[in-house]
């Protein structure tokens, strides 16, 4: 499999991930990022599960989801 970004530009690099909104991205192309998980604990109270898991996008929807913050949701410290 190769990735999209670089075939866009004519390039033919394998890929070494799948981007979790789009395709395949290469290491070039590929921003980790951690995604905590959380449990219900005693009570209704949630805690955050360790170590967080992560998420691979390629630079477009990491960049989207950079510039605009979902609302409703509470910040992440």
């Amino acid at each position: 499999m190769k990735c999209f970004d670089c075939a866009a530009l004519g390039d033919h690099v394998d890929a070494v991930a799948i981007c979790a909104d789009c395709g395949a991205v290469c290491h070039n192309h590929a921003h980790v990022t951690a995604l905590w998980l959380t449990r219900t604990m005693v009570m209704n109270r949630v805690v955050a599960v360790e170590p967080p898991a992560r998420t691979i996008r390629c630079g477009i929807y990491q960049a989207a989801r950079d510039a605009a913050p979902a609302t409703g949701y509470a910040a992440a410290s």
